[in-house]
């Protein structure tokens, strides 16, 4: 009869006495002590190394190779306003859906490692993150902070994009905004302050505001 704290008693046999809890929480423990837990690294004991992106669980429905990028899907469990079961779960260890970006994706992350469809691994969702520069267009809202024709350094949603959009665009409706760094990447953006008039192309800015792009600022 496994212990309540999942420990077992001198002279019990291992088989059958862990419990998937007590194991988990084992693991847990031996991440905390080679730095595998969120933003360090492995080095010595008590010293872990600062990474500079926070990174989190996802369950992609494809598989990403590392520093390869997901859009954000979903979660896998869907808490509810009840406790226990997919709350705790959720409360515990929250995990990601992922899919292939697409020209609307606005939320996404980077995989830090190699992770099969359908099974689990960490991506990064904030800070200073590396990414293969063909995948620059994958990441909207990025701060690219240096890149070359192999690689990038990018800083993930950045949150303001200079872009570019033709026509008018009336108070209250949404239009497609081009990146003006990166031509094949597009927003659709929300106009919530004044009526624009129509003309030759005109510059404006961006900002990702809790789950939507809206225009802040536009040329005359």
């Amino acid at each position: 009869m496994p212990r309540p704290d999942g420990r077992i008693e001198p002279g019990q046999p291992l088989r059958g006495a862990i419990s998937a809890r007590a194991w988990n929480r084992a693991q847990d423990a031996a991440d905390l002590v080679l730095g595998a837990y969120a933003g360090t690294e492995g080095g010595a004991p008590g010293s872990p190394v600062l990474k500079p992106y926070t990174w989190v669980y996802c369950k992609p429905s494809v598989t990403v190779a590392r520093w390869g990028v997901l859009a954000i899907t979903g979660v896998a469990i869907t808490p509810t306003t009840s406790s226990g079961g997919a709350t705790a779960s959720f409360e515990e260890m929250p995990v990601l859906t992922g899919g292939t970006p697409s020209a609307t994706t606005t939320a996404w992350c980077v995989a830090v490692e190699p992770i099969e469809s359908g099974k689990i691994g960490k991506v990064a969702v904030g800070g200073v993150v590396q990414l293969r520069s063909t995948d620059l267009g994958k990441t909207p809202g990025a701060q690219v902070l240096w890149s070359d024709s192999n690689w990038a350094l990018v800083r993930l949603q950045g949150g303001v994009v200079r872009g570019t959009f033709s026509g008018s665009w009336a108070k209250g409706t949404t239009k497609t905004v081009t990146d003006a760094n990166r031509g094949s990447i597009t927003y659709s953006a929300k106009n919530y302050f004044a009526s624009l008039a129509g003309g030759e192309s005109k510059a404006c800015a961006l900002s990702f505001v809790v789950d939507e792009w809206i225009l802040i600022a536009a040329e005359c």
